[in-house]
């Protein structure tokens, strides 16, 4: 009898694609899924799995927690695939190495980050750009590159170095127009020809984080509409639970009647009713944040301290002080209020809508990014609950206490409609979200009956629970509920135009 490397034995095995749904084993060879069969099988590690349910590992296409500590936190929420692609990453090829040398516990990508490209050439003085989030977060306050309209000259180069990025296999180009409300439509259309031109999608924060007309964030959803019809690139709406805010019933129709005339829209949300962002942020003006997010200065949170702010003076002093800081903004109170509950639905439960977290890095208490590899985390870190407990929130909310949705449906939510979104352009997508001989051995196992959040706003830094088994590449992150730190068996995850 053939032996192989991992077997799942006696789980309920659920794979989105084929809907395959019922009890099975699983036989894994290196880091190949090789079987599924109702026979009985052998393995050099064998896991008695009865009980549980065995799927493809999650996706994330908005993961702004780039680094090993952020990763292994988020293989207990069912990560097996970490992608940074709504801020993105510059250089992108500075971006691929610094993850291969350091090693990474989930697999990893990033798109061609616009805004490290428009920073560079338009506040020069900042240096050349690093693939770290915490430059673009320390830049906020500079208001060349968030305000102003590029010139000619300005624009034909932030074109040029997209490119290259998207040569240098860029998961498509990362829009944060919400945060560089200054870009006019013109760079818009040339991002988006781009776009086209190397079948690669758009990721986009819309420009305008209000609910005010007539700068609002429906009128955006509007133009981002005009730019797939004019040019046919594939335009993803990034959280557009967070960005439509109270107007999320009329971007529904929208997006729905552009999708209806074929037009190449998706959308992606995360399943908080709270975003969390730089302080410093054009979108987090204090002059009328209040009226366009129609929230009051309590609803922010400081995210180092961990503290709500009381008075538009102490926000405005912290915003001053530390533009990079990272706060917390919370837009719907879905625990209280059913209609909240209901405007979140709408974004979360959308036909092909990809689960998303839009996780930052962990906090220290100084405010800088944490990047070291103690495990358990320093008990002094702080972060948006999300950045550990999104997707199992999903599973326990949605599934398990409200039957909303069935298990097949959600993890299709969690890990396939990613999956869908990028293959076009991305062929190693092809062989992930999908539980089948021949695909990647991406493969988590969890307790239906327990899977949940553990993390909370007031602590937010405690691991998901009910993942009982977490493979990345056919390798043990998570084996038996408990971590393996020197688990780094992540790879690389480019566009098709890679030609390293």
């Amino acid at each position: 009898m053939k032996k192989y490397d991992v077997v799942l034995k006696n789980g309920r095995v659920i794979d989105p694609e084929t809907y395959l749904d019922g009890i099975y084993n699983v036989g894994i060879s290196g880091s190949r899924i090789e079987v599924i069969t109702n026979d009985d099988i052998s393995g050099e590690i064998e896991k008695d799995v009865t009980g549980k349910i065995v799927c493809p590992g999650f996706i994330d296409l908005h993961s702004h927690g780039m680094n090993i500590p952020s990763n292994r936190m988020q293989a207990f929420d069912g990560l097996t695939t970490a992608l940074e692609l709504e801020a993105g990453c510059y250089p992108i090829s500075a971006f691929y190495d610094k993850c291969e040398s350091e090693g990474r516990p989930l697999n990893y990508g990033a798109s061609v980050g616009w805004g490290w490209t428009r920073l560079n050439t338009m506040n020069p003085e900042t240096g050349e750009p690093v693939p770290d989030l915490g430059m673009l977060f320390s830049s906020f306050g500079l208001s060349e590159w968030t305000k102003n309209a590029a010139t000619d000259e300005e624009l034909e180069k932030i074109l040029v170095m997209v490119e290259q990025g998207l040569k240098e296999g860029g998961i498509g180009i990362g829009v944060i127009h919400g945060y560089v409300p200054g870009a006019g439509p013109k760079e818009m259309y040339g991002l988006w020809k781009l776009a086209a031109k190397y079948n690669q999608p758009t990721f986009t924060h819309i420009q305008n984080l209000s609910v005010l007309e007539p700068n609002s964030g429906f009128g955006n959803v509007v133009e981002l509409v005009g730019l797939a019809g004019a040019t046919g690139a594939k335009t993803h709406l990034c959280h557009w639970n967070s960005t439509s805010l109270r107007s999320i019933e009329p971007i529904r129709d929208v997006v729905q009647e552009a999708q209806g005339r074929g037009l190449p829209i998706t959308t992606e949300a995360y399943v908080w009713g709270a975003g969390n962002s730089g302080i410093g942020a054009e979108e987090f003006d204090p002059e009328d944040i209040r009226e366009r997010l129609q929230i009051d200065w309590n609803d922010l949170t400081l995210v180092k301290t961990n503290k709500d702010f009381d008075t538009k003076e102490e926000f405005v002093t912290a915003r001053t002080e530390h533009p990079e800081d990272s706060v917390i903004v919370h837009f719907l109170n879905e625990d209280k209020d059913p209609h909240d509950a209901y405007l979140l639905d709408i974004s979360v439960l959308y036909p092909g809508t990809a689960i998303c977290t839009d996780g930052l890095p962990w906090v220290a208490p100084n405010g800088t990014f944490y990047e070291g590899t103690e495990w358990p985390l320093p008990k002094d870190l702080n972060n948006h609950p999300r950045a550990a407990a999104n997707y199992t929130k999903f599973l326990r909310k949605w599934v398990r206490e409200r039957g909303i949705i069935s298990w097949m449906e959600a993890i299709r939510r969690c890990s396939l409609n990613s999956a869908l979104i990028l293959e076009d352009g991305v062929p190693s997508m092809k062989k992930k979200a999908r539980l089948q001989p021949g695909m990647d051995a991406d493969v988590i196992v969890f307790d239906p009956e327990t899977v949940g959040e553990k993390g909370t706003f007031v602590e937010p830094l405690q691991t998901s629970q009910g993942m009982q088994h977490v493979l990345v590449n056919g390798s043990f992150v998570i084996e038996d509920e408990e971590l393996n730190v020197n688990a780094l068996p992540g790879k690389a995850v480019r566009g098709a135009q890679y030609e390293g």
